[in-house]
């Protein structure tokens, strides 16, 4: 048996409210203290999720939106990258893709609170981090500091924001609660002197109220030195699973955002940028709540390093920033984008503006929760279990101390020691224990018997029979009221609950069944749950893979058949959006047994035919192949274009490009439409994005070709690729969106 012990201090820490906070339009008060935020006076735990509103189309914001909503997100966070919106001095575009307007109406429409993440330098991914080829280089000034011919620039870019989200404040009805100022600023770029740094986010800060954004919270980056202003701004942490930006070739060591620990720093995040003397905290973490707002959905590739994160790499590290006392889970990203066209250049970081990356011109898909395309990607259920559970129970988990094992393992390289934390009401003890058993890249050993032993002062507790196989990882509840009755233990994971219902989930790997005798009787429940008092709860037991599948609207839990499936609320009514022409929703309610829904596509079975066409063949050097391009031909019914739309059969057409090369592009009309890096999956392109084209141009690039890198041409892949430069098929997936009817 593998076991290991948590020391519980009944002390209760103090609470502080910090000098932020307001009022909306309907008289609810949102405040913060050291802990946690705070509405009304009652704890809350909210989940954000990054979406670039202008790296995607406008008429696709609101279904995106209530994807999010689905997978458990409370809180949009957005860029509002300078150069997109001022590319030429003087030349605004609010339109289009571009219009923050029209996306604040969208997530004010669909419920959605916004983090506005304002900069002026954004970085993410974006030339020159954001700031407009005009200004980056512009040698006469010193950007990101109190330099006068910088800040009228700012405030001129403030001012038109401003002028977009004017009556979109939470105060005046709309939905943003905060705004994030700069990005990485003291860790990324800005002075080296910390009172000049300081000095400089409060006037930024002054420049943002002067444009009106008065919302409740104010935040900054905190990580790796970055500036932070103690009540004046938020700090918010970040871990990534690995570092597509690493200046090298090679595997990352493992990582210590799979090990249990307080305030997670990690140091990977903008390793390729940050100044050398940037390090620890400018911030005093007694006095604020630990936040994160950049915990990787996923990794953006580099042409050098094609990293894959894993949807239990996600899972995981997520579960181990909330064991380790975090009060805000915000992604980057959870949805994936596109770059919009620029009219002067392309608007991604490259080494060609002084980075020492190169990105897809447009694919800014980042391996997320929501993909690029618009799909469903399995690290959506993997989060979305521990969502469900937030939204439940974050309130009481908000206002908990967090405890770590007195066994600790030496690095993140001990694969043997068991890694557990838990966060405990000190005074009503009750709480949850956290449990990760995985490290991305390595193999961890399952403990198929083990035990946690919680020492009060006054009394203990044992956790046992712990069935914990490699890459097991979940929060299960202990000394825990659920109405009037109290669970004392259980080794199941908590999933969610309906009125008296609680709903668990077992770990892929372990089977829920009883150990019993030769004559039947049971001996030994798998899993147990103790309850004190003799008074339980309805509880339902899914497998993991059920529990990823999970949705709840209203009083009822759904769960899919596919883990790409996607169920939304729209108008009222709630959809199933799927690529199954029939499928089966099971349907659980505050009591009673499961129902079984047969759900299908009304006009399914589209049959759309593609093939594809040689274009034709570049090569270089002794005749190697440099790309080639082919025509590639849908037959798709009805014809394409716009009107075709209203009249189609299916929601969504993707088509699946199976190929070897590095990278490849999509040309429609003989512009470029979109690219991939090749990472080892095969490509999906969402077609309604450029119209349903009935051809366009693929053109794929030899692996032979790479784009070039200063170590020795060479790329990191996770994932295996196939070396060459070849199309071998092509095909066009139908997506189906189907009204569903669940009667009482």
């Amino acid at each position: 048996m593998n076991e290991n012990r948590i020391i519980i201090d009944s002390a209760e820490k103090e609470t502080r409210l910090l000098p932020m906070g307001g009022t909306d339009s309907q008289g609810n008060l949102w405040q913060v203290d050291n802990l946690s935020f705070l509405k009304n006076g009652e704890r809350f735990l909210p989940v954000m999720g990054e979406f670039h509103f202008s790296r995607y189309e406008p008429e696709d914001w609101e279904e995106e939106l209530l994807k999010m909503k689905a997978g458990g997100v409370s809180i949009v966070a957005t860029y509002v990258f300078w150069i997109h919106h001022e590319e030429r001095k003087g030349e605004w575009d609010f339109t289009g893709c571009r219009n923050l307007r029209g996306f604040l109406e969208t997530c004010k429409r669909t419920d959605m609170p916004v983090w506005l993440r304002i900069g002026p330098w954004a970085h993410g991914e974006c030339r020159n981090g954001g700031f407009p080829d005009w200004l980056a280089q512009d040698k006469t000034m010193q950007v990101r500091t109190n330099d006068p011919a910088y800040l009228k620039l700012v405030e001129a870019f403030y001012q038109k924001v401003g002028e977009q989200a004017a009556g979109m404040m939470g105060k005046d009805g709309g939905p943003i609660i905060g705004i994030q100022l700069e990005n990485e600023y003291g860790h990324c770029g800005g002075p080296s002197d910390r009172e000049e740094g300081m000095a400089h986010m409060r006037t930024l800060k002054k420049l943002a109220l002067e444009a009106g954004f008065d919302v409740p919270y104010y935040t900054a980056t905190g990580w790796g030195g970055a500036y932070v202003v103690d009540g004046e701004t938020l700090p918010v942490l970040g871990g990534y699973v690995d570092a597509p930006w690493a200046e090298h070739v090679e595997q990352m060591p493992a990582s210590a955002n799979f090990v249990f620990s307080a305030y997670k720093q990690d140091e990977n995040i903008g390793s390729d940028l940050k100044r050398e003397d940037s390090a620890g905290f400018t911030f005093d973490p007694s006095i604020n709540p630990y936040l994160t707002a950049e915990l990787g959905g996923g990794l953006q590739v580099t042409s050098h390093r094609r990293t894959w994160p894993s949807p239990k790499d996600i899972e995981a590290q997520s579960i181990c920033m909330l064991g380790g006392g975090a009060n805000l889970l915000g992604y980057y990203m959870y949805h994936g984008g596109i770059n919009p066209d620029g009219r002067y250049s392309t608007l991604q970081e490259s080494r060609a503006t002084g980075y020492n990356n190169d990105l897809p011109v447009k694919s800014y898909d980042f391996q997320t929760c929501i993909r690029e395309s618009g799909e469903i990607n399995a690290s959506f259920g993997k989060l979305k279990k521990l969502h469900l559970l937030l939204q439940d129970f974050g309130e009481s988990l908000a206002g908990t101390q967090t405890f770590f094992a007195e066994k600790q393992p030496g690095s993140p390289e001990d694969l043997h020691t068991l890694r557990v934390t838990a966060r405990v009401n000190p005074e009503t003890g009750a709480g949850f224990l956290f449990v990760n058993n995985h490290q991305r890249h390595r193999m961890m050993d399952a403990h198929p018997d083990a035990s946690v032993c919680l020492r009060f002062p006054d009394h203990r507790k044992e956790i046992g029979r712990l069935n914990l196989p490699e890459g097991a990882c979940g929060v299960i509840p202990f000394d825990f009221p659920f109405g009037e009755a109290v669970l004392e233990e259980t080794n199941a994971f908590l999933l969610c609950r309906l009125g008296n219902r609680i709903f668990f989930y077992m770990p892929d790997g372990t089977a829920a069944r009883d150990r019993v005798d030769p004559q039947g009787s049971v001996l030994e429940e798998n899993p147990y749950f103790a309850w004190k008092n003799g008074k339980s709860c309805d509880v339902a037991v899914l497998s993991e893979a059920e529990a990823d599948r999970a949705f709840r609207f209203g009083n009822r839990l759904y769960v899919t058949e596919r883990a790409d499936d996607c169920l939304i609320e729209k108008n009222g009514k709630l959809y199933l959006i799927t690529k199954a022409e029939e499928t089966v929703l099971t349907v659980y309610e505050e009591a009673g047994e499961a129902k079984r829904l047969t759900v299908e596509a009304v006009n399914g079975r589209a049959q759309i035919n593609a093939r594809f066409d040689l274009l034709k063949e570049a090569a270089g050097a002794q005749g190697k192949t440099l790309y080639r391009e082919y025509a590639v031909h849908m037959d798709i019914p009805g014809g394409a274009g716009a009107k075709m739309q209203e009249s189609r059969d299916w929601h969504q057409l993707y088509l699946e490009a199976d190929y070897a090369g590095d990278r490849a592009e999509i040309y429609v009309d003989g512009r470029l439409a979109d690219d991939w890096f090749t990472n080892g999956e095969k490509w999906h392109i969402a077609l309604k994005r450029f119209g349903f084209p009935s051809e366009l141009t693929l053109r794929i690039y030899s692996t032979d070709n790479p784009i070039p890198n200063p170590y020795g041409n060479r790329v990191y892949y996770d994932l295996p690729v196939k070396e060459g430069c070849e199309l071998f098929g092509v095909r066009v997936i139908p997506e189906y969106e189907i009204c569903i009817n669940v009667r009482s």
